[in-house]
């Protein structure tokens, strides 16, 4: 019975009042009808103080950084807001209501853009997008676009690069005067970003800019290259090529495989540099490409090497005396022996006993070389 009488006197004696289509039409009719809202004039009741707009961005995705464009492209949010002294009213007089959602073309919104656009100018947003407006006048206004901004990429130390690019919002056509720009909350808000399987984000910053006549916030993502991918198909290849390459002068000139082996192993260089290169940045300048172009000219310089061995390896002449003074390798006894001999008419020392003793010069010095260019490369790439 206690509980009865309870709800009687609450249907009684208590004014309950709720919100309903009618408060937000009458609300609406007010607000543009009754008041006669322009959206064409800047909402300060006082025009000689300027609009402050706060903005944060929301990082939705990295969609792709193009070097040879300097172009990033990504995919995100803006929240802006600002206060419009034409759109407040008193919650109680429309059933409580705290806010409203208006679409962005009926009321007045900044002409805020993308300053470094790749393309040309355009309004954020769309017909669709409703900006959330509160009784206090407050306006959210979250446009979602795919920004193309400009970049300026340096591939030096790939796939181990490190790039800072800026995504910079100004107002267009007001002046700092009339409108200025300023950071929200958090500047540039990743809690929405989805992984890249290129890029990932090592750090953001955000600032704000005041020129001579405009007002202009920075947004800068630092992005780090995910260099697993090119380890594993393009330097860990390259490495072992070299290393198949320097064994050349390890094979012996009368296996008569010699010069095959070599041809193959350039061949591979080659045709595997074509399979690479749509990997590879179009633009000049990469640490690893002068890599590339080293293991190259190392195959080059063993094949040369292989065709003039070969060609001394089957000649049938005396070996010179100088040749002879000069050779310090496991025949070095029989050489002083037969040096010290030159009175007989047959001499033990052949061409192939002088190759044999230059491939294995040829063999160490080819390798320190080949070692510390690759120490050095990835010492460079790996600690910049």
């Amino acid at each position: 019975m206690l509980g009865l009488g309870y709800f009687v006197f609450l249907l009684l004696f208590v004014k309950i009042e709720g919100q309903s289509g009618d408060n937000v039409k009458n609300l609406i009719k007010q607000l543009f009808t009754t008041n006669d809202y322009k959206k064409q004039v800047r909402p300060n009741m006082d025009q000689r103080q300027p609009m402050i707009l706060d903005l944060d961005l929301y990082l939705v995705g990295i969609n792709e950084l193009d070097e040879l464009k300097q172009k990033l492209t990504t995919t995100g949010y803006l929240n802006i807001g600002w206060i419009d002294e034409y759109l407040n009213w008193t919650s109680a007089d429309f059933g409580e209501l705290g806010h409203v959602y208006v679409p962005q073309a009926d009321i007045w919104i900044p002409d805020i853009t993308l300053q470094n656009g790749f393309t040309k100018l355009r309004e954020l947003g769309s017909s669709f997008i409703k900006a959330k407006v509160g009784s206090n006048g407050q306006v959210t206004w979250m446009p979602f676009e795919v920004f193309e901004s400009k970049c300026t990429i340096d591939i030096t130390y790939f796939p181990y690069d490190r790039q800072s690019c800026d995504i910079v919002f100004v107002v267009w056509s007001s002046s700092n005067a009339d409108v200025m720009v300023t950071l929200w909350n958090n500047g540039i808000i990743l809690n929405s970003l989805e992984n890249n399987a290129e890029w990932s984000v090592v750090s953001t910053a955000a600032r704000e800019d005041v020129m001579s006549s405009e007002s202009r916030v920075i947004f800068t993502l630092n992005l780090k290259r995910n260099s697993t991918y090119y380890l594993m198909n393009i330097i860990i290849p390259i490495i072992l090529l070299g290393v198949l390459n320097v064994f050349t002068f390890a094979l012996p000139a009368d296996s008569g495989e010699k010069m095959g082996y070599c041809i193959t192993v350039f061949l591979s260089f080659a045709v595997f540099l074509t399979i690479v290169s749509s990997e590879l940045p179009k633009t000049s300048g990469s640490i690893l490409g002068y890599y590339l172009m080293f293991q190259l000219g190392m195959g080059t310089f063993v094949v040369c090497c292989t065709i003039i061995e070969l060609r001394f390896h089957h000649r049938k002449d005396d070996v010179p005396k100088n040749i002879i003074k000069l050779m310090k390798c496991r025949n070095v006894k029989k050489i002083e022996s037969n040096y010290k001999n030159e009175t007989e008419s047959k001499q033990e020392i052949t061409w192939g006993d002088v190759i044999s003793s230059f491939d294995l010069v040829l063999f160490w010095i080819t390798s320190v070389i080949v070692i510390i260019a690759t120490i050095t490369v990835l010492v460079v790439l790996c600690t910049h």
